[in-house]
């Protein structure tokens, strides 16, 4: 099975000391896809974020990314965007509130058969989509 990368995944690469399990697990792996909302939550953060040090590293990052993993990112089209729909109303239905950008990325890797590797494993509990936590099992 392949994976695809969360954003926090991402975001911990991006720390002074990041965790050893997500690095040892990243570094392992021959193919990993993002998904466009990644990128799109990347840019976001670095956007917020003052001038400086910190956005132009993460900045960096993104640029980096796009160039490593150009043919693995997987835009947002009809099929993931239906199924992060019906995501959203089973947990709705469920009385929680599954963000967009959390749906969004479920959607993708149940369409797409990846496995989410993410540190937030709450957001995809019972959505039928595999998940891995490096963080404890890296």
């Amino acid at each position: 099975m392949d994976y695809l990368l969360d954003t926090n995944i991402i975001s911990e690469l991006t720390q002074p000391e990041p965790d050893a399990g997500v690095i040892r697990f990243v570094g392992s792996l021959s193919i990993a896809h993002l998904s466009a909302i990644t990128l799109h939550e990347l840019e976001y953060g670095a956007k917020l974020l003052p001038e400086g040090r910190r956005r132009q590293n993460i900045q960096g990052v993104i640029v980096q990314l796009v160039k490593q993993y150009a043919e693995y990112i997987i835009p947002l089209g009809r099929a993931e965007a239906q199924q992060a729909a019906l995501f959203r109303v089973q947990r709705k239905q469920q009385g929680y509130l599954l963000p967009l950008a959390d749906s969004l990325i479920a959607g993708t890797a149940q369409v797409q058969q990846l496995k989410v590797v993410t540190r937030n494993t709450k957001d995809f509990a019972g959505l039928g989509v595999e998940v891995f936590n490096p963080f404890i099992n890296g």
